[in-house]
């Protein structure tokens, strides 16, 4: 990146911008929190411009820029893949961690058998020490009595073939634009799971439709 202490906030804003694929394909398509992406690129716009700078400051100029964008779609196989996936909603999901001991063998067979037996949904995961369960509140509260249980929302993406290359490391960094910190996205044969806060899953469902819609919008565009 060419570094230059005359560089404008707006100068060094469209460098840096047209530098990062992801950031020239979510500006264009309006998918990104702006002042997310502002905080994020801040230490950068300082450091070429040679001063502290305010947000927003740089959300403007990141406004001027996204004015003059057409879409632009750097990820075409990842767009192409959600597009045609398959996407499952799960509320009222809970995640309990268990500590693989001789006192909690009792309670870790308790759950896992009444997992299986209700045919819910649920996802464990065990490094030999913990084991992880993520499942539907109800059930978890029901063995774990003692534990305080948060609540999260999970969205399943079923792709029809092979999940796509790179498509964990694109959406952790499109939710990262966007203020969504997600606590697991794990990736399955041909599924992604995203674990979230249960107030972030509705804009998490919106930002995904957003990048189905682009493949057919960027499809109509290249036939006119």
């Amino acid at each position: 990146m060419l570094v230059s202490k005359g560089l404008s906030i707006q100068q060094a804003v469209r460098i840096i911008i047209e530098e990062n694929p992801l950031y020239v394909t979510l500006l264009s398509s309006g998918l990104v929190n702006l002042s997310a992406l502002a905080r994020g690129i801040k230490p950068l716009v300082d450091s070429m411009i040679g001063k502290d700078t305010k947000v927003f400051t740089i959300v403007k100029a990141l406004e001027r820029i996204s004015m003059n964008y057409k879409l632009v779609n750097e990820y075409p196989d990842i767009i192409k893949a959600l597009s045609m996936a398959e996407i499952i909603t799960y509320s009222g999901m809970g995640e309990i961690e268990i500590a693989l001991t001789e006192e909690n063998k009792e309670k870790v067979f308790k759950l896992r058998d009444l997992l299986s037996a209700t045919k819910v949904h649920f996802i464990i995961l065990n490094d030999g020490n913990r084991m992880h369960v993520i499942a539907p509140l109800m059930y978890i509260t029901s063995v774990c009595t003692e534990s305080k249980v948060d609540e999260y929302g999970m969205v399943r993406i079923m792709f029809a073939g092979k999940a796509p290359v790179g498509i964990v490391t694109f959406l952790v960094q499109v939710m990262k634009s966007n203020q969504i910190v997600a606590k697991h996205v794990l990736r399955y044969d041909n599924d992604i799971y995203i674990v979230v806060d249960r107030e972030k899953t509705p804009l998490l469902l919106n930002i995904i439709e957003k990048l189905r819609t682009m493949a057919f919008l960027q499809a109509s565009q290249a036939s006119k």
